[in-house]
């Protein structure tokens, strides 16, 4: 009952996201917003491979923690990360699913379950400290260019409310092993019951998550990365404004993507962002002065990277289950026929 009713929750809020998506460009003027589009045409394409550039640099970040695993090459990690990144932004998954996807592909591939799923509860740790750091930065910016105190006021109160609940999610990974918590999420939006057997004992997982920490300074390599990783992501922002035909200053860049991420982050129950992701940019683009039109332009053109980059990044994955089932039956059928 309770996970039909996450299931339920997720379904209504990406609803009412996609209703608040469409009264926004409604009220923007959706032939504006598709002039400012149809005027980048083609070019919107390059969004595609200029993603790769942060995309990238996050998984050398991931692959640092998984110093050792030869199996953990640079290229698989990248299809993996590719593949939690669609999971998470394109279906209904609460943004938990991709990274339950990511211990079960790391798994398959040959890395043993209890490190794969240490890498990516670590990863993800770091990336809500990059994250913090980085709306930080955003928060500064904003403060130093933008007189409007309310808005100010706002992502104030947003930020501090968040950090109380990094540092919980800090000290319960640390101290008391986060497998319970992971394993509750899984049964509750996936089932959860593939990613234990892949994991196996929760003990060597929590002992793995320790030997991780330990490393303690030398986590600042995979943080590095990792804002590296962020400012590209900034870059990306410039860059499509640009190929939108309105250019924007880097510090202008740095506000919306820092200040949206953190925005798409606490709505994390909303598939997508939908609704969110357009509120955000047109609040955070009218402070540096990027209209509605433009900043739902904008926002149209992240989605359509999303899923043009998406969408067949699913598919392969998708395709790779079929090939997986497909030797399990023929090896099931192996068996029977030995064994009569």
């Amino acid at each position: 009952m309770q996970l039909l009713n996450i299931k339920v929750m997720v379904w209504v809020a990406g609803l009412l996201g996609l209703s608040v998506a469409v009264f926004l460009m409604g009220q923007a003027g959706i032939p504006d917003i598709l002039k400012i589009l149809t005027m980048a045409g083609w070019s919107l394409f390059w969004l595609l491979p200029f993603h790769l550039l942060p995309q990238s640099l996050d998984v050398l970040s991931w692959k640092w923690l998984l110093r050792g695993e030869e199996r953990a090459h640079f290229w698989f990690l990248l299809w993996v990360a590719l593949v939690r990144e669609a999971v998470n932004g394109l279906l209904p998954v609460a943004r938990v699913g991709g990274e339950a996807l990511g211990v079960r592909l790391l798994a398959r591939y040959g890395v043993p379950g209890y490190v794969a799923g240490a890498s990516v509860m670590v990863e993800v740790t770091l990336t809500l400290l990059s994250q913090f750091i980085f709306t930080l930065a955003g928060l500064l910016i904003l403060i130093g260019t933008v007189d409007d105190h309310s808005l100010q006021r706002g992502v104030v109160i947003s930020l501090i409310s968040v950090l109380p609940l990094v540092l919980i999610f800090l000290w319960i990974q640390r101290r008391w092993g986060l497998f319970t918590v992971l394993q509750w999420l899984m049964k509750k939006m996936l089932g959860g019951r593939d990613l234990l057997v892949l994991i196996g004992d929760p003990r060597r997982l929590d002992a793995e998550i320790r030997r991780l920490y330990a490393r303690r300074w030398g986590l600042l390599v995979a943080n590095f990365w990792q804002l590296a990783g962020l400012l590209m992501g900034t870059a990306e922002v410039w860059f499509t404004f640009r190929l939108l035909g309105h250019t924007i200053p880097f510090w202008a860049a740095l506000l919306m993507e820092s200040l949206g991420q953190a925005l798409r982050s606490v709505a994390f129950l909303v598939p997508g962002g939908l609704g969110i992701q357009e509120g955000g940019f047109i609040l955070f683009g009218g402070a540096i002065g990027v209209g509605p039109d433009l900043a739902l332009a904008f926002s149209l053109a992240r989605r359509f990277r999303e899923m043009s980059l998406g969408i067949p990044v699913l598919l392969s994955w998708q395709a790779l289950e079929g090939h997986h089932m497909r030797r399990q039956w023929r090896r099931l059928r192996s068996d029977e026929g030995s064994v009569s």
